[in-house]
């Protein structure tokens, strides 16, 4: 799903499908210890997180999408990015 769909939009169904997959994201990052970009992101320990090596679109711009092929996109926003496949992510209508 993109993220330039409105909340309010989305159907039980589908509100709930997202909050599980965020879920199950989350999970799988701390398994593999979170994701660390730089040395300010690392645990208790001193130790680098692996999830970085998950990311499917994250940091991925111009790269070709790892499921259809399409080239990944990014918008920017409030100093913040957000990467995402136009194919498998379309943006909503209208």
């Amino acid at each position: 799903m993109n993220g330039a769909r409105i909340a309010d939009t989305l159907t039980r169904s589908k509100l709930t499908a997202v909050l599980e997959s965020a879920a199950e994201v989350m999970r799988d990052a701390l398994a593999q210890g979170g994701t660390s970009f730089d040395s300010l992101y690392v645990n208790v320990n001193g130790q680098s997180g692996y999830f970085d090596r998950s990311l499917n679109v994250y940091g991925r711009e111009g790269k070709p999408c790892r499921r259809c092929g399409a080239v990944i996109r990014r918008d920017k926003f409030m100093n913040r990015s957000s990467y995402y496949c136009p194919r498998c992510q379309p943006r909503p209508r209208g």
